[in-house]
């Protein structure tokens, strides 16, 4: 069964059953270093329906030690709260 599918039919599901699904959220991660996944990133952000960070990790020459730089996507927590 594809995600898609599993996801909605838990949705109704839940819906027969009388709960009021709120939404369905991905955590996770995907790797967004291809320009596709950035445009998509970018669409979903347009639309509010993204919420985190993007995490650049890298290396710096010489040293071994991973480093990272964070990006945020999004509403934050803090704002979506206010």
């Amino acid at each position: 069964m594809k995600v898609k599918d599993e996801v909605l039919k838990i949705i109704d599901g839940l819906k027969k059953d009388g709960f009021n699904p709120m939404d369905a959220v991905f955590e996770g991660a995907i790797d967004v270093k291809e320009d596709t996944t950035l445009e998509l990133m970018d669409k979903l952000n347009s639309s509010n329906a993204v919420s985190g960070v993007v995490r650049v990790i890298f290396t710096v020459e010489g040293d071994s030690n991973i480093r990272f730089v964070e990006i945020p996507v999004g509403k934050q927590q803090e704002e979506a709260q206010s």
